[in-house]
């Protein structure tokens, strides 16, 4: 590589499609130097195709294809990366996390096992082929993120739409997390000190949330690493970095997975040893689990990252690990939802393990267990929703590189919206991500690949095709089924009293 002091010939003009413009005397703002080999120091390469390694294209050409240095870059993670098992866990953590709870009250609005297994079970066919389909996609573009999927598909109009949804659902699910985490420590609270807990300030929700999000949640977000290796030397002084890839979470994965695996135990226990009253199966709509099985598998957003970082990235390795993980979402929702079901009848609360007595230790064993498992896959959310958010502040600003980084603080500060969010309406852009997107992507490489066209050719042609916009079709529905149950269960909800004032209910009923 040249010397790090030769620069781009005077008044030479450099226009990137994200807004980025170089008009200076060949030297980035942000110390960037741009050599003889056409290779950016911080690891972005300007070769003959015209492509940043981020997906963003340079100049007019409109190419949706990475250069050859990019692939080589991309390949040689191979040698260093994760293996299929440990990326099946990561995706499992990834997927299990709040729509377990709900799925037990889901089967019951739905009409009870039957049809709740029937549902469950047409839309995890499609789930599953979804996540193969997409995980064919990125591999094939060697796309390292989501939205980098949708862009170099369909170009960067629907990668930034993909961005924004992205942005929205992961935001929203790291507020859930937040309060599924508060929800937790009132139930201990409430279960060893007594239905007044909250009257004491540092036992207060709003309290134990705060500091629960800056002493667990806000560290397992930071990591110390050389800055050298994932910065640049501009950061090397820097003692701590965003996590910025997703096989750094080894140990919260385990821990993660772990912790449901132990709540689905403890709810299949209860349902034999457990002296529970249960009510009678309610006769309601088919198709009010979709949400709520919606939400529960996607983790499509989380897998490209993690599929990125597998090791041997061979169709046949990406298969076994996108098969094994849902094998394993499955049976813990199978088992969950039957059991919780069966356990209460159509007694069975939205969030069924507060229907168990906490003061048993098992118990309150999974009350702590799954606030650590909101705590350990945070991480995972926030580091897609950061990248998304980073993709729209550029596109939609047009910034130069170096206004991007003056402006890093105050973009952190405006998009943090209020907690105003429709967090049920999550179910439906779960299914943009699970059903439309891939289906989109799909659709655009059947055509980009299928060049013979032979009967054999012709007949696999058209089933590709079908397939594809058959799964676009199916996800708009679903979206807008989801939407619409969504907006109607606010509108019919009720403001539901402090857990002060429910397990005070709760343990008078134990206690006759």
């Amino acid at each position: 590589m040249a010397d790090t002091d030769q620069l781009l010939p005077p008044n030479s003009e450099v226009v990137f499609a994200n807004g980025f413009i170089h008009r200076d005397a060949g030297r980035l703002s942000n110390g960037f130097i741009h050599g003889e080999e056409g290779r950016l120091s911080n690891g972005f390469t300007h070769g003959e195709e015209g492509r940043l390694s981020n997906g963003f294209t340079h100049g007019n050409e409109g190419h949706h294809d990475k250069t050859p240095t990019e692939r080589n870059q991309y390949e040689n993670t191979a040698s260093t990366g994760i293996t299929w098992y440990k990326a099946t866990f990561l995706i499992v953590n990834a997927a299990l996390g709040a729509g377990i709870l709900n799925l037990p009250f889901a089967f019951d609005e739905t009409g009870g096992i039957v049809p709740g297994n029937l549902a469950h079970a047409i839309f995890l066919s499609f789930a599953t082929g979804s996540f193969i389909m997409l995980a064919i996609c990125a591999m094939e573009k060697k796309c390292t993120t989501y939205q980098e999927v949708v862009h170099l598909y369909w170009g960067p109009k629907w990668g930034f739409v993909c961005s924004i949804c992205i942005t929205l659902y992961c935001f929203v699910a790291c507020i859930t997390f937040i309060i599924i985490i508060g929800d937790q420590f009132d139930r201990a609270f409430a279960s060893y000190i007594g239905p007044d807990f909250c009257n004491q300030w540092y036992l207060n929700r709003k309290f134990t949330m705060v500091m629960s999000a800056l002493l667990l949640i806000v560290p397992s977000c930071l990591k110390r690493i050389d800055g050298m290796e994932f910065m640049g030397n501009n950061f090397i002084t820097e003692p701590l970095k965003l996590v910025t890839r997703n096989d750094e979470f080894n140990i919260c994965n385990y821990v993660g997975v772990a912790s449901m695996i132990y709540l689905v135990i403890v709810i299949v226990l209860e349902l034999f040893i457990g002296d529970y009253p249960k009510g009678e199966v309610n006769i309601s709509n088919f198709f009010n689990v979709v949400p709520t099985i919606s939400f529960a598998y996607q983790c499509h957003v989380s897998s490209v990252p993690i599929m990125s970082c597998v090791w041997n990235r061979s169709r046949s390795t990406i298969l076994k690990a996108c098969l094994s993980a849902m094998s394993i979402c499955l049976v813990v929702y199978t088992l969950c939802a039957n059991c919780g079901y069966l356990t209460f009848g159509s007694l069975v609360n939205p969030d069924v393990l507060l229907d168990y007595d906490a003061s048993q230790l098992v118990v309150i064993c999974a009350v702590l267990l799954l606030g650590l498992k909101a705590w350990m896959t945070y991480p995972i959310l926030l580091f897609c929703v950061r990248e998304a958010v980073a993709d729209i502040y550029i596109r939609f600003r047009g910034l130069r590189s170096s206004e991007a980084e003056s402006s890093e603080p105050k973009r952190r500060k405006s998009f943090i919206p209020g907690l105003n969010v429709v967090i049920k309406l999550l179910g439906s852009l779960a299914a943009v991500f699970i059903l439309i997107f891939p289906g989109m992507c799909y659709l655009e490489l059947t055509f980009l690949k299928e060049t013979t066209f032979d009967l054999k050719s012709k007949w696999r042609f058209y089933a590709k095709v079908f397939v594809s916009i058959l799964y676009i079709i199916l996800g708009i529905f679903t979206f807008g089924l989801a939407m619409s149950l969504g907006v109607f269960s606010i509108l019919d909800s009720k403001e539901e009293p402090p857990i002060c004032e429910v397990v005070s209910h709760i343990q008078d009923f134990y206690a006759y």
